[in-house]
């Protein structure tokens, strides 16, 4: 009996010895990946049709942008025909800007517009977590008022604060809003966020 408890007791020591014999290791590697995102849309109104009033500055629309890119986001702004225009080809000018209070870069201020106007592109000056995580613009439309001629800059149309465009005192287009013939008058404004 003595014996095997010296047997067991050898095996049992050489149990005990494998593992600090042996170089056991584990290792996980985890990895991902995070592809460039770029998004646009509408942020409060059901579709892409909005009325707008005559004769005052006013917010038509707030657009959601997010864009996850390294480098940043640029913002393309167009407008289709420079104007407001009427089935009949009449038009109305306008002035419009850009309201991105938590990355002012994306938007822009005030501005004329005309037929074949070029689109305003700017830029979110590289990565940003706010852009990342989606912020808000607000899309803001002054129409001309009065017929176009009036005094000073921007002559005496849209609110008194805010006159409109610099565009309006001159404007070769066509009446303000106030003398315009009646009808619907109609302006396509188009919006693109894509990596910068």
């Amino acid at each position: 009996m003595r014996a095997y408890l010296v047997a067991a007791a050898t095996a049992a020591a050489a149990l005990l010895a494998m593992p600090a014999a042996s170089n056991a290791q584990t290792n996980v590697t985890v990895s991902t990946s995070v592809t460039n995102f770029c998004g646009i849309g509408l942020a409060n109104v059901a579709g892409g049709n909005v009325a707008v009033a005559n004769g005052a500055r006013q917010k038509v629309t707030t657009l959601r942008m997010s864009c996850n890119a390294a480098t940043g986001a640029k913002l393309t702004s167009s407008a289709a025909n420079g104007d407001f225009k009427s089935s009949g080809g009449v038009l109305i000018n306008y002035d419009w800007d850009l309201a991105v209070p938590e990355i002012p870069s994306l938007g822009f201020a005030a501005v004329d517009t005309y037929p074949g106007s070029p689109a305003i592109v700017t830029n979110s000056g590289g990565y940003s977590q706010k852009l990342a995580d989606g912020i808000y613009g607000d899309l803001f439309l002054n129409l001309c008022y009065n017929v176009p001629g009036g005094s000073g800059v921007g002559g005496t149309q849209g609110e008194a604060g805010n006159p409109g465009s610099s565009g309006c005192a001159a404007a070769p287009s066509g009446p303000g809003a106030a003398s315009a013939p009646a009808g619907t008058y109609t302006e396509i404004f188009s919006f693109t966020l894509s990596p910068a």
